[in-house]
């Protein structure tokens, strides 16, 4: 049986679809990180996590996800553990929680942006050109593939959605500022992969600085 073939302009309407589903994928780094160069005592090793975020569900699975990514030897506590409704907690009420339980840390990540805007990919047209099969020497074989004809790939907007998310770690009791790190992503699907992403680079990240965790590990 003789393989199935596609007019040429059928394979550049796949093309020009699949081109439209990859400007939709997702892609999740780092902006820009920092670290405190005054910073030079031993590793924290215990850590209250808290996102601010209305929709509780995702608050939850993000602390809850970065705990689990905290380095080595690190204690890791989810806020929403600690507080029934973290965004009604007074700075002071926090402050007295954490010091009482001994945390040494608190990493705390908050939306900083989220910006939508669309792009316009105009329409092409092509001509198929090239040597004819054997099947086209005839009218009939000719016209049933439209062989030689003039066609036009449709005009069509891509809409992208751009995240950005600062997380912060700081010291305590005396709240300094630790290290830092701005992630920015592109089209996330939904929020629990937008949690994930920036959870398992903000993870790497620190596992590398050594703020955390056992010493040397």
């Amino acid at each position: 049986m003789a393989p199935l073939r596609y007019p040429r302009y059928i394979l550049l309407l796949i093309v020009a679809a699949a081109t439209l589903l990859l400007g939709a994928c997702t892609d999740t780094h780092l902006t820009s990180t920092w670290t405190n160069p005054e910073y030079n005592g031993v590793p924290m090793s215990k850590t209250a996590v808290i996102v601010i975020a209305k929709d509780e569900n995702i608050l939850r699975f993000a602390e809850d996800e970065m705990v689990r990514r905290l380095p080595k030897g690190t204690v890791g506590v989810a806020g929403y553990t600690m507080f029934d409704k973290p965004e009604q907690a007074k700075v002071d009420e926090v402050r007295a929680r954490l010091a009482k339980d001994g945390f040494d840390s608190v990493l705390v990540s908050r939306l900083v942006s989220m910006d939508k805007t669309q792009t316009y990919v105009p329409p092409e047209t092509y001509t198929a050109k090239g040597t004819p099969p054997p099947y086209y020497a005839s009218f009939p074989g000719y016209y049933a593939q439209n062989y030689n004809m003039v066609y036009t790939t449709p005009g069509y907007t891509v809409e992208n959605t751009e995240v950005v998310v600062e997380t912060l770690l700081y010291r305590l009791p005396d709240g300094l500022l630790v290290w830092s790190g701005t992630t920015k992503t592109l089209n996330p699907q939904s929020k629990e992969e937008l949690a994930q992403g920036i959870v398992y680079l903000i993870g790497d990240e620190l596992k590398q600085s050594r703020l955390l965790g056992t010493p040397g590990k």
